[in-house]
């Protein structure tokens, strides 16, 4: 089966003191679990760690719909310290076969595996704080096809990058709101 798999790194609250770290983290997860309950259908959480996460949707659109939603909703979030609230998160999305899906070992959560989770966190990697990237694998010689999110999401080619472990080429793509 196909798989959209979306790897969240927060990275913008590094630099504050621990317990305020801390305190943000539990706030952005309360934050990321709620969003993701309200997409429809509901997106799944394979897996987080230290405010890094790791996510499972049907389509891509959705995903980047729910990534963007993400970015969004840190503006009006209760968070503490001296932070820029438009840049704490890195969003890598990607859309491939798994090769296989089975419990988490320790959650028991579904877990996907094969090349989408590596490359959809490969990509995660490649984004600038509060930036919602989607990799596609081009084969090589191919021209990269900008993805159509419809009218509201503005898709902008970013560059084609190989990227660390990776065989394929990745055409990069930044996603954000289309103006009102």
């Amino acid at each position: 089966g196909k798989v959209t798999i979306v790897f969240i790194y927060t990275k913008g609250t590094d630099d504050l003191p621990t317990e305020i770290r801390t305190k943000n983290l539990r706030i952005l997860a309360k934050g990321v679990r709620s969003l993701l309950m309200q997409s429809n259908p509901p997106g799944y959480e394979c897996q987080e760690e230290n405010g890094s996460w790791m996510l499972a949707f049907g389509k891509m659109a959705k995903a980047v719909s729910f990534g963007l939603r993400l970015v969004e909703s840190t503006a009006r979030a209760p968070l503490e310290g001296d932070i820029d609230r438009s840049k704490i998160f890195k969003i890598g999305v990607h859309t491939g076969p798994f090769t296989s899906m089975g419990p988490h070992t320790v959650t028991g959560r579904a877990d996907y595996f094969g090349p989408v989770v590596n490359r959809a966190a490969r990509v995660a990697s490649q984004c600038e704080l509060g930036q919602v990237l989607i990799g596609i694998p081009l084969p090589s010689g191919e021209t990269p096809c900008t993805p159509d999110f419809g009218s509201k999401i503005i898709t902008k080619l970013v560059g084609i990058r190989k990227l660390k472990g990776l065989t394929v080429d990745m055409a990069l793509f930044s996603c954000a709101r289309a103006p009102r």
